[in-house]
């Protein structure tokens, strides 16, 4: 290797920029590619060994052992030298990296392993900088791959974090995997793609007298650049042959030109570390080498050839593997993999590499076996991908493997229930949902009664998520074939009572859920049963009867944590936060939903089930009228979910506020995108929210023919009477569609459909007879009435918008209706208020100009107005208190669903207005004159 780091001066100093930006406490990734050969470790290590100080390096590398390597390898090898400073939490959940069993499987086991990893390097880089380095990722495992792509999505949550990924962009292919991966990552913010080139012909000089000590002879030199083609490692290899060597026929030759200069035991040894994969333990290579392995490895370490990191042997580039173990005959090569697998098959933990093996040997009943334990032992380390393929590895060999279901103690129908498991885990729902198919056809119902239901109740899950059809008939099917008392119905009546919840079918929903919970409560199943409760109590409350609900669902929540059953808790409080949120009670559906942001934080799940909390806490604080405090959690949410019915939620509210404050291009991209992320499987508060966030936006563009077109398609949902809490809405914008566009039929469909729809709760009532007014100026018939009676309807709810919009009716209807100029004035100036304190641009706008015309005079238009003190806002005096408490930064954010730099943000805006120069003389300055008096 050369002492000389020639041509990456460029390339270097962008990886210090990152560094410096991760320090700084921003997220910053750099994805390093190349060809094989062209440096991209040296440019790491470089990095590593002159650039940072006090920095912590976790590293590790992926294997390429055919597709069987370690599940996490390279996290594996990261956490390495960690044990001894994590703490026991810390060890439990992240029990598979350390190579341990994890205490804990179901749906969010490996969600917590991955918030768990991401919490560590927080932790960690909270002392001294981290950098974390995953070299040769275009050999990563499937769930590598998941963990790798979380960490950098949500690498805002770990400042003074650093990742660096290399692969070799030569090996990815159109159907690559980790091309779609890179790809994905490439769209991040904070990720910076840097391709390595071949050196220019004055770094190869440079390379050349570095490697030589000397000026090389020039002759020779030009020789070395143009057969190397500023290849590093081909400069290296070239220069090792020797001026006198005749130049090699390929690059395979070339490789191998230094290999072959080593003694016949060195030669040997350099074959068998090449069937073992690109890194051998010392005492597995020392039981596959016959003979003295001490001597032969040092030959090869003395050479350059094999590295010693800790106890293994790993060769200095891939590509010198891979001409290795292309140099060895068919025979020489099965001889070895057997001699691995007889020193393998009693290595702890070593199942995967095994199979690998005894496969390559030609012992189809060996891998066999072996690959079902490799499966084992992948489900407990909760990489569900690699357990998948291992079990699609038994049923590959398993028509070649007469005593198959012997060897393993499982006949082939459980290796594809199984496998249909693993792949509903490792959000394969397309795989699961055909494996479960190909074992129900091996299934006789009569025989194996509670095996065929459950795999029906799995199937119908994944067909549910599919949105394919067929989910309804599968799970009555699968509670049609377990008698009452059998221990399994209870789950089966509740799977199928949260599928009738969402379709939805409330009386089906009511029966099976009632039947659930008496089974769950004979069984002695506390998670089903409080399962069961929540159902009930939803669907009870969704009828008008919210106040009689809360008790069960505190009594679903108990259920819950007594079984720690942490996804079942947090359903409970989803549920109540929503529901309080439907009732109009804004405080508690907030004080409920940011208990559950911290239920989720607490149970190591802030990520994966935090997003779906963080909608209803945005929903209420849009509602309330906090709209910028609803804008910084927006923020937050987004990154930390990029996909599903949440993030499509998210895309909308974000419309939603956007549209309102009159920012329209913005709304109409945003819209785009939550209609693209929507698909015909979500629920039905995503499919009604779309349609009437279009409609909304093509009035407020004046498009009213163009609304006109949107209403309709949305009317033709199913199930619109029964889900009247977003039924209404739609049928207020459609009334002002039909209004503007002169649409009498669609009005009379609207009214139509009005006339079936249920009212539940005092929110669907105000927006009942929002309608009417809407419908009665629809008809060039403004009814002063019926406005007033939209307005007393809102003013206690809390939802200035609504209200705002009522009294602007209200105005209207006044002025039109004769009842005069001064008729209208408390209600235009109560609308003007309203909308200037939230932002409401257009409302405004329209309020201003009803004024205008009537000769109304507003509040406010001659620029006066109380400030507040100190020029603070009322977010920022929120921020104060906790600031005051003492929170840093990140609990400030956790507190209030922001992120930490956005809450770092309004920390030194406050000590600016403040006119203090820290934390200290902030707390001490809100004392002083008052300022943290109990919030609004």
């Amino acid at each position: 290797m050369s002492p000389v780091f020639a041509g990456r001066r460029e390339e270097s100093a962008r990886l210090a920029a990152a560094f410096a930006i991760a320090t700084a406490g921003d997220p910053a990734t750099v994805l390093i590619g190349g060809e094989a050969g062209v440096g991209k470790s040296r440019l790491v290590e470089e990095f590593l060994r002159t650039g940072p100080g006090n920095v912590l390096v976790l590293s590790g590398g992926c294997l390429d052992v055919s597709g069987d390597g370690l599940p996490f390898a390279p996290f594996v090898a990261a956490l390495r030298g960690l044990p001894g400073e994590l703490t026991g939490t810390e060890r439990e959940t992240l029990a598979p990296l350390l190579l341990a069993p994890a205490p804990r499987s179901g749906d969010d086991a490996r969600l917590r392993l991955f918030e768990g990893l991401l919490a560590l390097l927080a932790r960690l880089a909270a002392a001294r900088p981290v950098v974390l380095v995953l070299e040769d990722i275009h050999w990563a495992d499937r769930s590598s791959r998941d963990l790798i792509d979380f960490l950098v999505r949500n690498q805002r949550a770990a400042p003074g974090t650093l990742l660096l990924v290399t692969h070799r962009s030569d090996e990815l292919g159109r159907a690559h995997p980790v091309r779609a991966l890179l790809a994905g990552l490439g769209r991040v913010p904070w990720v910076e793609r840097l391709e390595l080139r071949r050196l220019t012909n004055a770094a190869v000089v440079a390379q050349v007298r570095g490697i030589l000590g000397h000026e090389p002879d020039p002759e020779s030199l030009r020789g070395i650049i143009a057969r190397s083609d500023g290849n590093p490692l081909f400069v290296e290899a070239l220069v090792d042959s020797g001026p006198g060597t005749t130049v090699p026929a390929s690059l395979e030759d070339l490789l191998l030109a230094g290999v072959e200069q080593l003694p016949k035991a060195g030669r040997e040894v350099l074959r068998a570390a090449a069937v073992g994969g690109a890194r051998v333990p010392h005492s597995v290579l020392a039981a596959v080498h016959h003979g003295d392995v001490t001597d032969a490895v040092r030959a090869a370490v003395d050479a350059g050839t094999l590295l010693v990191d800790g106890d293994d042997y790993v060769f200095r580039h891939a590509l010198i593997r891979d001409a290795v173990h292309a140099s060895l005959l068919p025979g020489e090569r099965v001889a070895l993999h057997a001699r691995y697998a007889a020193v393998l098959a009693g290595v702890p933990g070593a199942h995967s590499r095994l199979a690998h093996h005894l496969s390559a040997a030609g012992d189809a009943p060996g891998a066999l076996a072996a690959a079902w334990e490799a499966a084992g032992s992948a489900r407990r380390s909760l990489a569900h991908a690699e357990e998948l393929r291992m079990l699609e590895r038994v049923l590959e060999l398993w028509p070649d493997v007469s005593d198959g279901a012997e060897r393993i103690g499982h006949d082939r129908a459980a290796v594809l229930e199984h496998a249909a498991h693993a792949a509903a885990l490792a959000g394969e729902p397309e795989r699961g949902e055909r494996l479960a198919t190909a074992a129900l056809a091996e299934l006789d119902r009569g025989t194996h009664a509670a095996r065929v239901a459950l795999l029906l109740d799995l199937r119908a899950r994944l067909r549910g998520r599919l949105g394919t059809g067929g989910a309804l008939d599968d799970h009555h099917a699968a509670v049609r074939l377990l008698p009452a008392g059998h221990p399994a119905r209870g789950a089966l009546l509740n799977s199928l009572a949260e599928h009738l919840l969402v379709v939805p079918l409330p009386d089906e929903a009511r029966h099976a859920a009632e039947l659930a919970r008496e089974e769950a409560s004979a069984a002695g199943d506390d998670a089903t049963e409080a399962s069961a409760l929540i159902t009930l109590a939803v669907l009870a409350a969704r009828i008008g009867d919210l106040d009689g609900q809360l008790p069960l669902l505190a009594k679903a929540r108990a259920l819950a944590e007594s079984a720690g059953a942490d996804g079942v808790r947090l359903r409970s409080l989803r549920f109540e936060a929503h529901l309080l949120q439907a009732y109009g009670r804004l405080a508690e559906s907030e004080e409920v939903a940011r208990r559950g942001l911290a239920a989720a934080h607490q149970a190591g799940l802030a990520r994966s089930a935090g997003p779906e909390h963080a909608v209803d806490l945005i929903g209420t604080l849009l509602l309330a009228g906090r709209w910028a405090e609803a804008a910084e959690s927006l923020d937050h949410a987004m990154e930390l979910t990029q996909q599903g019915t949440t993030h499509t939620n998210l895309l909308a509210y974000k419309a939603y506020l956007a549209l309102h404050r009159g920012e329209l291009d913005t709304a109409a991209d945003l819209a785009a995108r939550a209609k693209a992320h929507s698909t015909g499987s979500a629920p039905p508060p995503t499919l009604l929210l779309v349609p009437r966030l279009e409609a909304e936006l093509a009035l407020a563009r004046g498009e009213p023919a163009e609304a006109a077109k949107i209403v309709p398609p949305a009317l033709e949902f199913p199930h619109l009477a029964v889900s009247s809490r977003f039924t209404w809405p739609l049928l207020v914008v459609g009334a002002r569609v039909a209004g503007a566009a002169g649409d009498l039929a669609l009005l009379g469909t609207l009214i139509g459909q009005a006339a079936g729809t249920r009212i539940a709760g005092p929110v669907q009532a105000a927006e009942a007879r929002t309608f009417e007014a809407e419908a009665a100026r629809a008809q060039q018939q403004p009814d002063q009435a019926l406005w007033e009676t939209a307005v007393a309807a809102w003013e206690p709810l809390g939802h200035p918008l609504h209200l705002a919009t009522a009294l602007l009716g209200l105005a209207e209807a006044r002025l039109a209706t004769g009842a005069g100029r001064d008729a209208a004035v408390v209600p235009l100036r109560r609308a003007a208020e309203l909308t200037e304190a939230l932002g409401a641009r257009p409302l405004h706008d329209a309020v201003t100009a009803l004024a205008r015309r009537a000769r109304i005079g507003l509040p406010g238009e001659d620029g006066t107005g109380e400030q507040p003190r100190f020029g603070l806002t009322a977010r920022e005096l929120d921020i104060l208190r906790l600031v005051a408490e003492g929170l840093s930064n990140r609990e400030i954010g956790e507190r209030l669903f922001i992120s930490p730099k956005t809450a770092s943000v309004h920390v030194s805006n406050i000590l600016g207005k403040l006119g203090v120069a820290n934390r200290v003389e902030a707390a001490a300055t809100a004392h002083r004159h008052g300022l943290l008096g109990t919030p609004e």
